[in-house]
C-alpha cells in the first residue's frame, strides 16, 4: 500500500467499517491527508485488493485511476483561473455523476475542502442533504473551521493521526534528506512540509529570514518589491513562524520553528512588548485568510513588514 506508516492504523479501521456518505480527513498541512485520500480511494475502486485490503495497482480499475479517467471517480480542486476556490459550478458539475447507478462506490474528493466559496458550499450541503446510496464525499481540510457547521455535521470527521518525529525522521532520511531535523522544527513536525522546505529555493527563505531578524536596519519596501512575485501564502507563513518563535521565547525561553537563529529571537523578544505582539500574530492570521484572494501582493507586504518593523525596531 502506497500509504504512509504513521496511517496504517486509520486505513485499517476505515476500511473494516461501514462507511458514510462523507469523510472529512482534517488535520495539519504537510502529515498526508491528499495522499490517504487518494490511496483509500484506490483502494475502495479496486477490483483486486490484496490481503491488507489496498489497491493492487494492477487492476483495470487501478489504472484507470492512475491515467486520472476512472468513471467513478472524481477529483475537485481549484482551478487555476478561480484564483484559489473551488467554485459553484465545479460542485454542479458533480449532480450527473453522484445521480448515476453503479455496482460499486462512486468517489467525489475534494481538496482542500475549505477552498469553496459560499456558493459552492451551499451547492455540496444540498447533496450531502439526501446523498444517492452508493457515493462516498471525501472532504480533505487543513481548516475545517472554515466549513459550514451543517457540512460538518453530515461528515464523519477524521482526525488524521502525525507521525512521531522519530517516524517522520526516518521518512525523511529515506527521501534522501541528510539532516531532517532542522527543517522538520521549521515545518512544524510535519514531514511533507518539511520535505518541500527542502525542496524550495533555500537561499530566497533565508534572505527573507536574515532581513527580519535585523529590524532597525529592516527596509519594508525593498523586501515587499523583492517578495511580490513569490507565494504570498507562503512568504507570511515565514513571518507567521518567526512571530511566533518570539513569542514563546518571551513566555518560555524556548524556540520552536527556527533554534538555529534562537540568538537573534531572544534579543528580538527582549524588545517587543507581548500584548502587541499577540495583536500583530492576531493581525497575521486575518492577513494569510484573504492571502489567496486577489491582492496587490507588494502593497500587501509592504503594510505586514512595516507593521512588524515598528513593533520589533525598539531600541
Amino acid at each position: 500500500m502506497n500509504i504512509y506508516t504513521w496511517q496504517n492504523e486509520i486505513f485499517g479501521r476505515l476500511l473494516s467499517n461501514r462507511l458514510p456518505h462523507a469523510l472529512l480527513l482534517k488535520g495539519r498541512a504537510g502529515i498526508g491527508k491528499l495522499d490517504f485520500a487518494v490511496e483509500f480511494s484506490r483502494a475502495l475502486l479496486c477490483t483486486s485488493p490484496d490481503a491488507a485490503g489496498g489497491a493492487c495497482g494492477t487492476c483495470p480499475s487501478c489504472n484507470w485511476l492512475a491515467s486520472g479517467s476512472h468513471p467513478d471517480f472524481r477529483r475537485v480542486e481549484p482551478a487555476e483561473e478561480s484564483k484559489g476556490q473551488i467554485t459553484v459550478e465545479q460542485v454542479r458539475s458533480l449532480y450527473g455523476f453522484v445521480g448515476m447507478t453503479s455496482g460499486g462506490y462512486r468517489i467525489v474528493l475534494l481538496h482542500p475542502a475549505d477552498a469553496m466559496n459560499a456558493s459552492a458550499a451551499n451547492a455540496l450541503l444540498k447533496t450531502l442533504e439526501e446523498p444517492p446510496g452508493n457515493t462516498l464525499f471525501i472532504l480533505v481540510s487543513s481548516r475545517p473551521n472554515h466549513l459550514l457547521p451543517t457540512i460538518l455535521s453530515r461528515c464523519r470527521i477524521i482526525a488524521m493521526p502525525r507521525p512521531d518525529p522519530e517516524q517522520a525522521e526516518k521518512w525523511l532520511k529515506s527521501q534522501g534528506l541528510d539532516d531532517p531535523c532542522s527543517r522538520l522544527a521549521e515545518a512544524g513536525n510535519a514531514p511533507l512540509l518539511a520535505l518541500g522546505l527542502s525542496r524550495e529555493d533555500a537561499s530566497i527563505r533565508e534572505s527573507f529570514l536574515r532581513e527580519i531578524s535585523h529590524p532597525s536596519t529592516l527596509d519594508p519596501f525593498a523586501l515587499a518589491e523583492l517578495h511580490q512575485k513569490s507565494s504570498l501564502s507562503g512568504t507570511l507563513s515565514w513571518l507567521q513562524k518567526w512571530c511566533f518563535d518570539i513569542e514563546l521565547y518571551s513566555l518560555t525561553g524556548n524556540v520552536r520553528y527556527f533554534p538555529s537563529l534562537s540568538d537573534k529571537i531572544r534579543e528580538i523578544a527582549g524588545k517587543t512588548d507581548r500584548i502587541g505582539l499577540a495583536q500583530y500574530l492576531g493581525s497575521l492570521a486575518q492577513s494569510q485568510r484573504i492571502s489567496n484572494h486577489p491582492v496587490n501582493s507588494r502593497l500587501f507586504l509592504e503594510e505586514v513588514l512595516l507593521n512588524y518593523k515598528l513593533l520589533t525596531a525598539r531600541r
